[in-house]
């Protein structure tokens, strides 16, 4: 475990703590690929109220958070994969910005894995979102063949996205 760094099992009290970091690095993550007027658009606020307490409220599904000296510094969330409860789906997983390559989202990572240690993982991508897909290629994901287009805002924007599988009982994709 990376020095300093502990997980624990965010509360909705966290929320409010947890959103300005998420997308704050959520917004580095779509830089070159969304332009910045566009991702201007996005209320975080939202995400306290609306967004995590739906995602979450979905069974099995939780949000774990990386801390360095009381300071929010990563966020996952996961659980079962809707429509196939045997696939283990990471659906965020965010580094705060200055705490990236120090191991915190591979701990976050490996955190999620281990829930559920015999399911695959599976996990969306930005097709554009070459970092992410290295982090996770390192890890043993594959693009799997799946593609979708992630509406940002209906109407306006939509970004593809492709899928990536962990295949757990060869480490393969």
């Amino acid at each position: 475990m990376p020095d300093g760094i502990s997980i624990r099992r965010a509360k909705p009290a966290d929320y409010a703590n947890v959103a300005p970091m998420h997308y704050r690095s959520w917004r580095l993550s779509y830089r070159g690929i969304v332009i910045p007027e566009l991702l201007d658009l996005f209320d975080w606020r939202a995400w306290i109220g609306r967004e995590y307490p739906l995602a979450l409220s979905r069974a099995g599904w939780g949000m774990w958070l990386a801390e360095s000296s009381g300071h929010i510094v990563g966020v996952s969330i996961f659980g079962p994969e809707p429509g196939n409860p045997d696939h283990l789906e990471i659906d965020a997983l965010y580094v705060a910005a200055g705490h990236e390559r120090r191991g915190i989202g591979s701990l976050l990572l490996d955190h999620a894995l281990s829930s559920e240690p015999s399911h695959d993982a599976v996990l969306w991508c930005a097709e554009m979102n070459h970092q992410a897909q290295c982090f996770y290629r390192k890890k043993g994901f594959r693009p799997d063949g799946r593609s979708d287009l992630l509406t940002l805002l209906p109407g306006v924007l939509a970004v593809p996205q492709i899928g990536f599988t962990l295949h757990r009982s060869t480490g393969q994709g």
